[in-house]
């Protein structure tokens, strides 16, 4: 039985049901939504141990929701991964973005397209806490 909640929000179902599958054979129980309303009342809902947001998603984006969440007293501090081809996809750094928004940077970042491998190694860092304080662990 999973011990760790997850809670994955990608636009791309294909991705989605990709990113579940990885952590769900990592003992994760994982939910998992395809737009940012959605997902938003999945994790107030699950009370996640970690959540996996796609930074570009139609509708209200994946960077309105981080920022939301990071300003929010009861999901300030759950560990938070940006799962995104965002670099690719704008050609810009994503930290940018997110300094912008003034908000606590992620815990983690993984660009598409995604290594389970990878994704782990970012998953289990920043679940671990090895990770120095503002640091984003890269995968």
């Amino acid at each position: 039985m999973a011990d760790k909640k997850a809670v994955v929000i990608d636009d791309e179902k294909d991705l989605t049901m990709y990113l579940t599958t990885i952590l769900e054979e990592n003992d994760f129980d994982v939910s998992a939504a395809n737009d940012a309303v959605s997902g938003e009342k999945l994790i107030r809902e699950e009370k996640p141990d970690l959540i996996l947001i796609d930074l570009v998603m139609p509708g209200r984006t994946g960077i309105q929701l981080f920022t939301k969440l990071r300003k929010d007293p009861e999901t300030k501090d759950i560990p938070l991964v940006m799962v995104t081809g965002v670099k690719d996809q704008m050609g810009i750094d994503w930290g940018e973005i997110v300094d912008r928004y003034k908000a606590r940077k992620p815990d983690g970042f993984v660009e598409k397209p995604i290594e389970p491998v990878r994704l782990m190694s970012v998953v289990n860092a920043v679940m671990s806490g090895v990770a120095p304080p503002d640091d984003v662990v890269h995968g």
